[in-house]
């Protein structure tokens, strides 16, 4: 009988093929030091590095379960090419709104009237997104965001299994938060 030896990266594909959602972490755990090496190269901080990865992991994920994903070279270089392209398309979108923001502060080194307003209503909206999130998200992202706890903190915190899972509940719970942001966002606008 005749036995088929399978590169690493093929296990990989079939593992997500077979729904092995352990794969994840290994698949972050094995290709981060690449991504995150580009990321903070290229202006980016840990968490944006955190972010892209992730993000490319779960393209990987979908080309896979889609049947859109032929292994064609290594997946090192697949994800880093997805991580690389997330990361330009976030560095253009963050330069847009750098380019519409007023000035911070007036000459005396204050905010104006106006920005101080529009932070506050910013800071509100940001406030009725994160109301609208579950208990467990709204947790999770003002530890991470505001008290600035690392994922080994979170995980112990809030119960998880390990980093590699707060890591992941990060990333959804970002993810809701922006589309509760959007929502909150369609209302003001409407309002105006």
């Amino acid at each position: 009988m005749l036995k088929v030896k399978f590169f690493p990266e093929q296990q990989f594909v079939n593992r997500i093929k077979s729904n092995d959602r352990g794969v994840l972490g290994e698949l972050f755990v094995a290709h981060r030091k690449q991504v995150f090496s580009y990321v903070l190269a290229n202006g980016g901080r840990e968490a944006d590095a955190e972010d892209m990865l992730q993000e490319a992991i779960i393209v990987l994920w979908q080309n896979v379960c889609s049947g859109e994903f032929e292994l064609r070279s290594k997946l090192s270089t697949y994800l880093l090419a997805v991580a690389k392209n997330k990361w330009l398309a976030e560095r253009r979108k963050r330069s847009k709104i750098a380019d519409t923001e007023l000035p911070v502060e007036k000459s005396d080194g204050k905010p104006s009237a106006l920005q101080q307003v529009i932070a506050d209503e910013d800071t509100a909206m940001v406030r009725r997104a994160l109301d609208a999130l579950k208990p467990v998200c709204r947790e999770l992202l003002m530890l991470f965001y505001f008290e600035e706890r690392s994922f080994k903190d979170i995980a112990r915190i809030m119960g998880f299994a390990g980093e590699t899972v707060a890591k992941s509940k990060k990333y959804q719970c970002k993810k809701a938060l922006e589309s509760a942001l959007q929502k909150v966002l369609t209302g003001a606008e409407r309002r105006i």
